[in-house]
């Protein structure tokens, strides 16, 4: 494994090209996301501390990428060889097992997010996704422009900012250039979807 910083908007991965390295964030969070022909885009999955970029590669032949992955939050990684990581993973033992149970809990969180974007209102979504963010994070600060967190949630960045006021308003959350502090994270829970509260739940269950 080699220690690499993980910038904001890098691209570790693009639809359809090879997997070179998987990483094992420490701090940061990256976004798996799915982007259209036209060029928008909407965000199926967050990766942090608690898991690993690229362990799609673990079984079979195909190392392509099924989606673009992108950083949402700059940190620090440790990055390992995808043959390696094929290698070790492949062995019948405890970093297999551990890898499967995230997987399990990985296809959960992209299956709620799937059903949150088309059945939830935008300010869910948003509690949702702040409080998904939050938890991989050693900080209640989650530095992201309206227009980056537009492209997360795959809206217009207008709506961002009509969500973003109210919570503001509320005292949950204090809004600043490029970032937003999270100040009463109860009060985000109750406004946010039953997604996050499930998504929480199977990583607990299956990961501890």
């Amino acid at each position: 494994m080699r220690s690499v910083t993980l910038e904001f908007k890098e691209a570790l991965y693009q639809f359809g090209k090879p997997v070179d390295f998987v990483y094992f964030p420490i701090e940061g969070a990256a976004s798996a996301v799915t982007i259209m022909d036209n060029g928008s885009a909407i965000e199926v999955a967050t990766i942090g501390n608690e898991g690993v970029v690229g362990h799609g590669i673990l079984d079979g032949d195909d190392d392509l990428a099924p989606n673009d992955v992108i950083i949402q939050v700059a940190g620090q990684a440790l990055r390992m060889d995808a043959d390696a990581f094929k290698r070790e993973a492949g062995k019948d033992g405890p970093l297999r097992r551990l890898l499967l149970r995230y997987n399990k809990a990985y296809l959960m969180q992209i299956s709620q997010s799937v059903a949150c974007n088309g059945l939830h209102a935008i300010q869910q979504r948003c509690c949702r996704w702040l409080l998904i963010t939050l938890d991989r994070m050693e900080s209640n600060v989650v530095p992201l422009t309206h227009e980056f967190l537009a492209i997360m949630l795959g809206v217009r960045r207008s709506s961002v900012t009509e969500v973003i006021r109210p919570l503001h308003q509320q005292g949950l959350v204090k809004n600043s250039r490029g970032a937003i502090m999270i100040l009463d994270r109860a009060g985000l829970e109750k406004l946010s979807c039953e997604c996050y509260r499930k998504v929480k739940n199977e990583f607990d269950r299956l990961l501890g």
